[in-house]
């Protein structure tokens, strides 16, 4: 949520913040493909993060929020679902209230993991069929209309930032991360310093 006096705005995309300022939005950003690819190598980060906890940490709280993995990892692939069914209904209806409950049907590790793999095919596999015309279409979004680049390169970020939480968790319960991913890994997905 942006605030400026009495003007606020709720906020999916940088680009949001840039047009409530009265600034222009960002130039030359990279193609829709070259975000879909980044996600793509981030949620094959998440599932190889996933496979990596014990059994007896599946439950632990992650640190921040204190999700457990189950919830955090489902909140980082249900808008990712999401994206597929914006791509044929123009509508990206992304609401995080019921993750917990609908995260409960995850037993293990290996369960959870599958999710994972399940939805990253499918969307990859949608996501190839965009070209630039698609890209630039409108999605309605509970936070404003944006386009379908704006809303993926959204989830790019929240991906990205979700995965490097995982990280911390697993060497909090000292797992090191196995093929980490790091800044050249994801780009262009760009990320700040702060990881909470």
């Amino acid at each position: 949520m942006a605030v400026l006096g009495e003007r606020r705005l709720p906020i999916l995309h940088v680009d949001q913040l840039r047009g409530f300022l009265g600034l222009p939005p960002a130039e030359d950003s990279p193609p829709y493909q070259q975000f879909v690819a980044a996600v793509d190598r981030v949620l094959e980060g998440v599932e190889r993060a996933v496979l990596q906890v014990p059994a007896e940490h599946f439950h632990s709280s992650t640190p921040n929020r204190g999700r457990d993995l189950p919830e955090l990892v489902f909140n980082i692939h249900d808008p990712i679902a999401l994206l597929g069914s914006s791509l044929d209904s123009g509508s990206f209806d992304w609401r995080t209230e019921s993750d917990f409950d609908r995260s409960r049907h995850f037993n293990s590790p290996e369960q959870l993991a599958e999710f994972c793999r399940d939805v990253r095919t499918n969307w990859v596999t949608r996501a190839a069929a965009v070209d630039a015309d698609a890209a630039a279409q409108t999605v309605q979004t509970a936070r404003g209309p944006l386009t379908q680049e704006q809303v993926l390169q959204a989830q790019a970020f929240h991906s990205a930032q979700h995965l490097r939480q995982i990280y911390v968790f697993l060497r909090e319960i000292g797992v090191e991360p196995a093929q980490e991913l790091g800044a050249s890994d994801i780009a262009p997905i760009e990320l700040g310093d702060l990881v909470f």
